[in-house]
């Protein structure tokens, strides 16, 4: 039997390993976040006495509910202890977050449905295509690690009342709920409140008793919250709730785009539930409305009071799953209805605890994938092996061609140089091409992140300095020589810029350096960086000596 009952998680994993292998390429996908979460985590490993009151705010500014948890970023760091690279720690946690949401659905699933029902249950969630989103388009890392931990919250919840509970099954009852909270503050809540709708619809006033669980959990992670806050502030960005709600003809759209949410007819981010997920659940309503017409048939027509006996139990348990798919289905349906505008009076409430409204699809996407399952648990012609496999293997083929992220030969091993304005633009990596002379031609060579929608036009000022204070060469140009300025830099993406400098033949033999930063032209002021300076100064102390040839340059952004 013990072989039997762990065939289906050893299915699960062998399932999942279609949406992990593209971490296998070298290098960091790129994403809306870029290479933040390598930064955070470098961050970290360079602060190990703050490890306790540490926020990932490496390009972000600190907001109470919304800033992402440590908790991720504490995993990655027993990772990178033990001898993994900072880009291979993160990765792994990818990974195995991309594993665990499988699990633990097909644990949560199999409370309600059959074995091949919580296997089906775990491959659609899996391979939605928002969760793949969520990871190779957004790259946000917390909330990755969140869809491996909202089943098991819920898990938690629906598990049958006992009048007897040991301290273990106490504390099994409240830390996901902390681990939940630890990882993203503000979707721990809103889940919370989610799952008790649901736990409350499915077994009426006895589901009051899941809230302490809820409440108990909450406290605990916000008391190990509680030195972060000290150390940063109970700070609450005005801006940081974007209200791009969702055009409902998103959710069904077949594009699939890398560009960040604008709310608008022009948006190019995928909001797709999937046609699967979506197909399965029409087919589980439809299936499970059909049965339940047919049972009250055979119950007005049958004589035969054995026969009722016989089928009594499976009468029961296909009720409870019809029961479980309409409330599933109602929450996926509120969840939905929650990301529209419609709602956007809701969000004048619940708009701390979420950057984006979308977010919600995450809670969609586990209810969507419960009803899914539940497509073959009422007509046994479909639990059959043939009929399973294709089941199984639709969300997998559906979604395969969204498991295409693009790539960066970058591998960060050192924090970034600066961070220019309102953690608008990240300075990666610079390199100095030529000799710091008088009469030497210099180029500089900058790696930018644009960390969010850049809002100015930005000039680059690049001065060659000499140690006496005196100015003998200077340039000012839009990056890439005016083709891409930075109103048009994407989220995340990565932009090599070059830039040519003349040092003045009759000025001092050596002792040069060089200035550089961003500046608007209409107005002359300049971006400050994360430490309040208006420029870099570079080389720093540490950084690699100018070269002389291009053919020497490394390509990795270290």
């Amino acid at each position: 039997m013990r072989p039997v009952k762990f065939l289906y998680p050893l299915l699960v994993i062998l399932l999942a390993v279609f949406a992990i292998a593209p971490l296998e390429y070298p290098g960091a996908f790129q994403s809306h976040t870029g290479l933040l979460a390598y930064y955070n985590l470098i961050d970290l490993d360079r602060n190990p006495a703050q490890i306790f009151a540490w926020a990932p705010v490496v390009g972000r500014a600190f907001d109470l509910f919304r800033t992402d948890g440590a908790l991720p970023y504490l995993v990655a760091e027993i990772f990178h202890l033990i001898g993994f690279s900072y880009l291979d720690a993160i990765k792994l946690v990818y990974a195995l977050a991309w594993i665990a949401s499988g699990l633990t659905m097909y644990a949560l699933a199999r409370r309600w449905l059959s074995a091949n029902g919580a296997l089906l249950a775990a491959t659609v969630y899996v391979y939605l295509p928002y969760h793949i989103a969520t990871v190779y388009v957004r790259g946000a890392f917390a909330e990755a690690v969140g869809w491996s931990l909202f089943p098991l919250v819920l898990l938690v919840l629906t598990r049958p009342p006992t009048a007897d509970r040991r301290p273990r099954d106490v504390a099994f009852s409240l830390l996901p709920f902390a681990f939940l909270f630890l990882t993203q503050p503000g979707l721990a809540i809103l889940f919370s409140l989610t799952a008790f709708g649901i736990v409350t619809a499915l077994r009426g006033r006895e589901g009051f008793g899941s809230l302490s669980a809820a409440v108990g959990g909450l406290v605990v992670g916000a008391f190990l919250y509680l030195p972060t806050v000290l150390r940063y502030g109970a700070n609450i960005a005005r801006d940081g709730f974007s209200a791009n709600f969702v055009l409902p003809f998103q959710l069904f759209s077949a594009l699939w785009g890398f560009g960040a949410s604008t709310g608008s007819y022009l948006d190019q981010f995928p909001f797709q539930l999937g046609v699967v997920p979506v197909g399965l659940a029409i087919v589980a309503v439809v299936l499970a409305w059909r049965g339940a017409v047919e049972s009250n048939s055979t119950a007005r027509s049958d004589a035969s009071r054995l026969q009722a006996d016989l089928n009594l139990s499976e009468a029961v348990v296909s009720n409870d799953r019809r029961r479980v798919v309409a409330v599933f289905l109602g929450a996926a349906i509120v969840l939905v209805v929650l990301t529209f505008e419609i709602a956007a009076p809701v969000w004048r409430v619940f708009d701390l605890f979420a950057a984006y409204p979308w977010q919600l699809l995450m809670f969609v996407g586990l209810a969507l994938a419960i009803v899914a399952g539940a497509a073959i648990e009422f007509d046994a012609r479909l639990a059959r092996p043939t009929m399973f496999a294709f089941f199984i293997a639709l969300p997998v083929v559906a979604s395969y061609g969204y498991l295409a992220p693009r790539f960066l030969d970058a591998n960060p091993a050192r924090p970034p140089i600066a961070i220019f304005g309102d953690n608008e633009i990240a300075l990666l990596d610079y390199r100095i091409i030529g000799p710091l002379r008088h009469g030497a031609t210099v180029r500089l060579r900058l790696t930018w992140q644009a960390l969010r929608p850049v809002d100015h036009d930005y000039t680059v000022f690049v001065h060659a300095v000499h140690e006496n204070g005196g100015y003998y060469a200077q340039d000012d140009s839009k990056p890439q020589d005016g083709a891409l300025p930075t109103i048009k830099w994407q989220p995340g993406q990565v932009i090599s810029d070059t830039h040519t400098i003349q040092i003045d033949v009759d000025g001092p033999s050596e002792g040069y350096h060089i200035e550089f930063g961003l500046y608007v032209a209409a107005t002359g002021r300049r971006a400050l960086t994360d430490t309040g300076a208006d420029h870099v100064s570079v080389p720093r102390p540490g950084d690699p000596d100018p070269i002389i040839s291009e053919q020497l340059l490394p390509k990795q952004i270290r």
